[in-house]
């Protein structure tokens, strides 16, 4: 009937933040939107933190579009206060918790922060640093943050499109200042759908495990995909291998973000043969591959799936992803060891689109390499107060220029060899350090190596090997 396609189509335009949060309140008010340190809060309670949190920034003077300052751990406060931003068009900056006072100082500076909320934990980073003589800070903890007298009527007046930034996150490059990315409300629910669309049962029954900072893509994408999935996130206040194995049996927790180098702690737990994971579903991991040895022992463990998303903090974390039954695939063979897609970034999610830029045929690889080209709503906005930069990485057809060279082979897969500012240059050779360091990796005995380039008068540069 057409009512029912009006409801429908209602249906599948909410896709900004504050129309997510108030339908999941109104709908099912009762179900548990996060669980901290056992602490569990419904979406009912979530909203209205949230709400009582955007309250309070408002009585500080700020206004859509405004931006201030989040410095702490993963926390209640922390969660109600991004929210509550999110809820006004008010952009939060969480800042990386491992800053130097230089650092600091930059962000502060570069997103026109006035505003800095911080934890305790960095009371002596605070101490220490040289801040805007205009900054007005508040510790994340005290109760004026939570305003009881909130009235949410001052939202009707506010006006939140998906193109509207939702936050900044900022990056570090190889070389220079951080890079404040701007990601857009149209990014963060892509990299939800994204996420539904590609991860085996991610929906409202999920517990979602969230254990990645706030202030990097691999947290606060995993948190609001949940938000945005109706799920519970299970969230912890910093990785710690055994606190990652101790909310996954208390919990149930049925999904996971996690990167590589976490699983290699979490194996060397004693004990973790005896535990519990039978209600773990899948397991998603990003930012590097990994080996087929450490694959396998994950798989013993926790008898689960893997997935391996390969994104950027430019494209909302996402753009392909090695899928579940491609690791079944590689976990079946003989020699998962030897399987070609053991080492493959996958191929492209729903709705996005890869390339590679001035693609030479390489003899190695048998294949054409070039710099990887990603394109689709999951792309942000720029960068923060950077309009040269942003037109070279962020191009008029709407391509992010990702700075990783790599190859996509006959059945669609990208293969990524290394990043384009990363290559050593030996008698005239191009080679890729992330290539050398993959075959010494199979080697038994190294757990972590890296390669680098040398100076040699013979050679231009020598490869040299840290393990």
């Amino acid at each position: 009937s057409r009512l029912a396609f009006i409801l429908i189509k209602k249906i599948f335009m909410i896709t900004t933040f504050p129309e997510i949060i108030s339908y999941r309140a109104e709908t099912h008010p009762d179900r548990a939107a996060y669980i901290f340190n056992e602490e569990v809060f419904s979406y009912k309670n979530y909203y209205e933190k949230s709400l009582q949190a955007a309250c309070h920034l408002k009585s500080l003077g700020l206004q859509k579009g405004d931006r201030f300052g989040i410095l702490d751990l993963n926390n209640p406060n922390v969660l109600h206060l991004i929210s509550g931003a999110m809820l006004a068009g008010i952009i939060p900056v969480c800042i990386n918790w491992r800053a130097m006072p230089g650092e600091l100082l930059f962000v502060l500076q570069d997103a026109g922060i006035d505003h800095l909320f911080y934890g305790t934990a960095f009371q002596k980073l605070i101490d220490a640093s040289t801040l805007p003589q205009n900054l007005h800070i508040y510790e994340t903890g005290k109760p004026d943050v939570e305003n009881k007298n909130c009235d949410e009527n001052f939202l009707k007046n506010i006006q939140i499109h998906d193109a509207d930034i939702c936050t900044l996150l900022y990056t570090s490059g190889t070389t220079g200042n951080p890079k404040g990315v701007m990601l857009s409300y149209k990014n963060l629910f892509t990299c939800y759908h994204l996420c539904v669309s590609d991860t085996p049962s991610f929906g409202p029954d999920t517990r979602n495990l969230v254990c990645g900072p706030m202030y990097s893509i691999f947290g606060f994408g995993a948190f609001f995909a949940g938000i945005y999935a109706g799920c519970t996130n299970v969230v912890i206040m910093m990785f710690d291998a055994q606190q990652v194995c101790k909310n996954i049996v208390a919990h149930s927790v049925s999904n996971a973000l996690l990167i590589p180098a976490m699983f290699q702690m979490i194996l060397k737990i004693d004990g973790i043969d005896q535990m519990d994971f039978s209600s773990l579903r899948h397991i998603q991991y990003g930012g590097s591959p990994v080996s087929g040895e450490i694959l396998k022992q994950m798989k013993n463990t926790f008898q689960c799936y893997f997935t391996q998303v390969y994104g950027l903090t430019e494209s909302g974390g996402v753009g392909t992803a090695l899928r579940f039954d491609d690791h079944e695939e590689i976990l079946n063979a003989n020699d998962s060891s030897k399987n070609a897609k053991l080492f493959s970034a996958g191929k492209p999610g729903i709705g996005i689109e890869i390339k590679l830029n001035e693609a030479v045929y390489h003899d190695e690889y048998k294949y054409e390499t070039g710099e990887i080209f990603i394109r689709g709503e999951n792309i942000a906005n720029g960068y923060w107060n950077m309009t040269q930069l942003t037109s070279e990485v962020f191009d008029k057809d709407g391509w992010l220029h990702t700075g990783d060279i790599g190859y996509i082979n006959e059945e669609g897969y990208l293969f990524l060899v290394d990043r384009m500012n990363d290559k050593i240059v030996c008698k005239g050779v191009n080679m890729y350090p992330a290539e050398i360091e993959k075959v010494l990796m199979q080697f038994k005995g190294f757990s972590e190596v890296a390669v680098i380039g040398v100076p040699d008068e013979k050679a231009g540069e020598a490869i040299c090997a840290v393990a």
